[in-house]
């Protein structure tokens, strides 16, 4: 089988599309696989090279089309966000499965089966070629999990917020916890794609000792150790669900507002778009989490309602059933 896999990412939900991808390839049962990738997106790009993927660049929709005549897939995997139905149209004309991840676009309705872990709840229910739920979202780290019994004296909050964060959520947030005038351990984490000026951050940190900014590339490395984790409300979510960790929701982007999994009833607080927040609200859901131990206690039962380790198999066997499914319908055709 000779499969294309169409990945692409975005500045405020972070690289995890181009993890779950390093995950799902193997897993999957292709003689032949290329990876497609917009020639704009070079943080992505940059990124497979470290992951030894390798990208095969194309600069529109046009030139992809030419070069997927050329390659002549057997499976297309769509993951490079909300799609639109003239693309999509064109790629039915390969007559082959089309399978999306966390696609919002026009075009997921063309789609065989769409993977919606950014799902949205309850509109999109009666969308039958939809799988909503975790069950898109692939681990794609080893995680060293932490004693949640007791808090840290004193408490840890660590402040991490994916990718180029174009809200600049992170100043904002740690502006707000230096106000907060009790003993707290901040970890405010970075990667290299932040693209906002990061000595800004660590002038928070010569005011005090128990600030620290880490520019990493292992962000969850430094999330299992915390108390608190105050992020977006895209992938990291879930990250901070598989290690049963309270977590503030500020959404970076309008869309985040609409997301289902990121919620109350699944152990986080949401307080809704970042950029607006109230420093008073943050404040206060900070406070909640460290003064009301069965609160505290609540967000991680609530989380411990979710598993993870069997999406793979999952995912993997969902989509060799569309594509049994795609030739049986072929053969019928016929």
């Amino acid at each position: 089988m000779k499969l294309a896999y169409l990945l692409n990412t975005f500045s405020h939900r972070g690289l995890y599309p181009a993890d779950r991808a390093k995950v799902l390839l193997p897993a999957i049962k292709s003689t032949d696989t290329k990876v497609f990738v917009p020639s704009s997106n070079t943080g992505l790009i940059e990124y497979l090279v470290t992951q030894n993927i390798k990208a095969n660049i194309y600069k529109n929709n046009g030139q992809l089309l030419e070069i997927l005549k050329l390659f002549k897939p057997d499976c297309i995997i769509h993951d490079s966000g909300n799609s639109e139905k003239d693309l999509i149209r064109n790629l039915k004309t390969f007559n082959c499965p089309l399978i999306h991840f966390d696609d919002h676009g026009d075009g997921s309705a063309l789609a065989d089966i769409v993977f919606q872990a950014l799902y949205e709840n309850p509109k999109e229910l009666s969308k039958a070629n939809y799988v909503y739920g975790p069950t898109g979202f692939i681990p794609t780290h080893q995680l060293i999990y932490k004693n949640n019994n007791m808090l840290q004296d004193p408490p840890h909050i660590v402040v991490a917020f994916p990718h180029e964060d174009p809200e600049n959520l992170t100043y904002r947030t740690l502006r707000h916890l230096v106000q907060l005038h009790i003993p707290l351990q901040i970890t405010v984490v970075v990667d290299e794609y932040y693209k906002h000026d990061i000595t800004e951050l660590k002038r928070f940190a010569l005011t005090r000792k128990s600030i620290k900014i880490i520019s990493t590339k292992e962000p969850e490395s430094y999330i299992y150790n915390s108390d608190i984790v105050i992020t977006s409300g895209a992938y990291t979510p879930f990250l901070v669900a598989q290690l049963k960790i309270p977590c503030i929701i500020l959404c970076a982007h309008e869309e985040e507002m609409n997301f289902a999994f990121p919620q109350e009833e699944n152990g986080f607080a949401n307080l809704g778009l970042g950029r607006k927040i109230k420093q008073s609200y943050l404040q206060n859901a900070v406070m909640e989490i460290i003064l009301h131990d069965n609160r505290r206690k609540a967000y991680i039962q609530k989380q411990k309602n979710f598993q993870f380790s069997s999406n793979l198999e999952e995912v993997v066997k969902l989509i060799d059933q569309t594509i049994a499914n795609k030739k049986e319908e072929q053969e019928i055709v016929r």
